[in-house]
């Protein structure tokens, strides 16, 4: 059988070529050839998570952004080679930012003009557009050797607004240890390593479970009594603190994960086990 008219209609170059078809769209699949990332391609063809650019809508979407809006924007180019290496972690991290940061790209081979306007000197160019300020289209320009997702997952959340709470010796008694709250807390020192890394994913964290669970943070270089005393012996260290209502008291549990998804689950399944004990502890009366 001549599969040569096949190969030309679908202008197929090489080998492997991996291509889809939706009904009408043919989309080329462009990364590494693993079962793992096809079925990444796949699904992101059905749920997007980045969205494609235009000089229009990255005029509409990013330079006239909402206030409270942040953009982390790919400018590329199909030809070049770690461009190619990026999309899937590219796409990647952006399923893992939805609803904190939105994600685009621009094909700067097709609107090569505007890329040229925008000053994209390299490919590709990664860019974080944070809340609007007086200064015009402000960006900041990723720098890193590392473009995995985790790297930029982390790059990107460290421009967002803090929402854990920095906490004091005197706060953390009062707040945390005297407090009617469920809290989680991240002991860290400054000068740590791990700690800078965990910075962002907690904040990621505290936005997960905030309206249920305050997030806070103690300082050990500054407060090192205070975290000697809460038993602290490495950094960065998470301990959840839950009130039991029924019982007036505050108990407390270590958390070694790292994961703001899986500290989130930890958390939660303690919500639910102390929401039973309280439940049986009122029939019981």
């Amino acid at each position: 059988m001549n599969l040569s008219p096949l190969l030309n209609l679908y202008n197929i170059q090489a080998y492997p070529t991996t291509v889809v078809f939706n009904q009408s769209n043919i989309h080329e699949y462009e990364g590494h050839h693993s079962a793992e990332q096809i079925l990444e391609f796949i699904e992101d063809l059905m749920n997007p998570s980045v969205v494609s650019l235009t000089p229009t809508t990255f005029n509409e979407l990013v330079t006239q952004r909402k206030h409270n809006e942040v953009w982390m924007v790919d400018f590329y180019s199909p030809w070049c080679h770690p461009c190619q290496v990026l999309m899937p972690e590219w796409k990647r991290m952006a399923r893992t930012l939805t609803g904190l940061i939105n994600v685009g790209s621009i094909d700067c081979q097709q609107y090569h003009s505007f890329c040229a306007q925008e000053n994209v000197r390299r490919y590709p160019e990664i860019r974080f557009f944070p809340q609007k300020s007086n200064k015009a289209n402000q960006y900041h320009s990723y720098n890193g050797w590392n473009r995995d997702a985790y790297s930029l997952r982390i790059w990107g959340l460290g421009f967002l607004p803090q929402v854990s709470i920095d906490l004091t010796p005197q706060t953390f008694n009062e707040k945390v240890l005297q407090g009617k709250n469920h809290w989680v807390i991240d002991f860290y020192a400054p000068w740590c390593g791990p700690c800078q890394n965990f910075a962002p994913e907690f904040e990621l964290l505290a936005r997960m479970i905030k309206g249920k669970v305050k997030a806070g943070k103690v300082d050990c270089q500054a407060y090192s009594q205070t975290c000697q005393k809460a038993g602290i012996r490495a950094y960065p260290t998470v301990k959840f603190y839950f009130y039991e209502r029924t019982k007036r008291n505050f108990g407390e549990e270590q958390i070694n994960a790292r994961d703001a998804k899986a500290i989130t689950a930890i958390i939660y399944e303690k919500l639910e086990t102390l929401q039973k004990q309280e439940n049986r502890n009122k029939d019981e009366l």
